[in-house]
């Protein structure tokens, strides 16, 4: 009995030994020291390759337009219908020193043409009119996000607005920035404008919007193929990015990077550690 004892915990061992042996490891990204203080990498699967910091409660800046076009797009059934831009948003956010897109008060534009100034350019000016135009007001529509957010699991995330402009219960983490990411560009439409260079608006005198981050790294062309840039002071630097390399897709989210929209992009660069790392 002792002997078969002892040959059954052999077998038992050996078989655990051979799986272990032919399982193949979780794969992992060793990173370099980065500037942002919160990241995290994903592959298309959702298979987490890197993180830091990925569950701190950060202030999501225009990460936060993320959410506002995805709820856009899921909330309008014709990109072509038409609305005005009202002259009270336009000094709503120029007051509050927002970045706008360059729309005028009383241009009359589409659902589209705010989409890609929400995402290219991250205007305030394309928020606003989009939350109106969609929910009635900007309170209705931060209720639109937030019920996103809560079908999404994103547990860590509050909106207050949907432009991101600075709120203390305005809060998200990089964990539930890349659960929103992952599911936005598996939307087609989506996915063109946050990857696209340039967009030609609709309205009277044509206004031509580039994209705020592939404008800042014209060299490294196909290695980052989109993605959405953030920063207040309280957020610092911020950037929700898909890297491209060898045929496959990460997605790559920072937040808390030192520095200022006009100073050296040190999220970018990060990507680009993330990017050779790969």
């Amino acid at each position: 009995m002792k002997k078969f004892v002892l040959f059954c915990c052999i077998c038992v061992a050996a078989l655990f030994f051979y799986f272990t042996a032919n399982t193949p490891e979780k794969s992992q990204v060793e990173l370099p020291s980065l500037h942002s203080k919160n990241a995290l990498l994903l592959n298309k699967r959702g298979e987490v390759l890197y993180e830091k910091n990925a569950d701190a409660i950060i202030y999501p800046a225009s990460l936060t337009k993320i959410m506002t076009a995805i709820v856009a797009i899921e909330m309008s059934t014709d990109l072509q219908k038409q609305t005005i831009v009202e002259p009270q948003t336009i000094a709503k956010f120029t007051a509050q020193n927002a970045s706008m897109a360059g729309f005028k008060g009383g241009d009359f534009v589409t659902i589209e043409d705010l989409l890609y100034g929400t995402l290219l350019a991250s205007g305030a000016d394309a928020t606003g009119t989009l939350a109106d135009a969609i929910a009635g007001s900007e309170e209705a529509f931060v209720t639109l996000m937030n019920n996103k957010a809560h079908e999404l699991g994103m547990n860590d995330t509050h909106f207050v607005n949907a432009s991101g402009l600075h709120d203390t219960a305005h809060v998200s983490s990089v964990r539930d920035i890349s659960k929103l990411f992952r599911y936005a560009i598996e939307n087609p439409i989506f996915y063109q404008i946050v990857t696209s260079k340039s967009y030609i608006t609709r309205v009277p005198n044509e206004l031509t919007i580039s994209n705020t981050l592939l404008t800042k790294i014209p060299s490294m062309e196909g290695a980052i193929v989109g993605g959405k840039t953030g920063y207040t002071p309280e957020a610092g630097l911020c950037l929700a990015t898909i890297i491209e390399k060898n045929g496959e897709q990460f997605i790559f989210v920072t937040t808390n990077a030192e520095g200022q929209a006009w100073t050296p992009p040190l999220h970018i660069e990060d990507a680009l550690t993330a990017y050779d790392a790969l």
